[in-house]
């Protein structure tokens, strides 16, 4: 009798002994993959911020706005690359894909001017008015007028007609036409008054792009 229990005893010293071996490996293995993706999450890039995707009217990608910790960058539907933005201390410098410099946007908050690659001249204003914007040339002649409506914008030649008018619906953001047509669409959250600078037809793109981009990002845009 003696000598079982001194068996079952021994038995369960045993196996307590191999538990507690054959347990602390298991936790050991539990806790490096959680250490290792940690790293390698903080090593991984952060973005600077949500790309801006516009598409047509038939759901094409037509262009878009990528941003970069020093500014932004141009890219159209195949990912080619169309201008890049550069923030230069309180000025966003604006380049072609070879980076040659196209313009600068200065100014803010409620005046930007587009000047030219050497600063020498200034080529657009852009100046708030009211609740909305005015575009005028080198001239001062105006050329487009944003006014708000309701939740979205108007956007209005030099003779006063809408070109453009800026609707927000279900978390859709979209430019038409005077006939109700859509002309760009994004599903990525940016003012009205912003999108409203893709209605200017008689600028460059890169140059819409950069109005937009500067409203869009006010926050992003270093102190001189």
């Amino acid at each position: 009798m003696k000598l079982r229990v001194l068996f079952l005893v021994g038995l369960g010293v045993l196996a307590a002994s191999a538990c507690s071996q054959g347990g602390a490996p298991a936790s050991n293995d539990g806790a490096a993959p959680v250490t290792q993706a940690t790293s390698a999450a903080a090593l991984e890039p952060k973005e600077a911020g949500a790309k801006l995707k516009f598409k047509d009217g038939d759901d094409r990608e037509r262009f878009s706005l990528k941003p970069k910790d020093d500014g932004a960058k141009l890219v159209d539907s195949e990912d080619k690359e169309v201008a890049r933005y550069k923030w230069k201390g309180g000025e966003l410098k604006v380049s072609g894909p070879d980076d040659a410099v196209l313009a600068y946007v200065t100014g803010g908050p409620d005046v930007f001017q587009v000047k030219d690659a050497a600063r020498a001249t200034v080529r657009y204003t852009f100046a708030r008015e009211g609740s909305g914007w005015k575009l005028t040339d080198a001239q001062g002649a105006v050329l487009y007028t944003v006014s708000a409506e309701g939740v979205g914008a108007s956007v209005k030649g030099a003779s006063g007609a809408e070109e453009i008018r800026v609707k927000v619906r279900d978390g859709k953001l979209s430019l038409r036409d005077p006939s109700g047509n859509t002309v760009l669409a994004t599903k990525t959250p940016v003012a009205p008054d912003a999108a409203a600078c893709l209605g200017f037809a008689t600028l460059e793109l890169p140059l819409r792009m950069a109005l937009l981009f500067r409203l869009h990002s006010p926050a992003g845009a270093p102190s001189p």
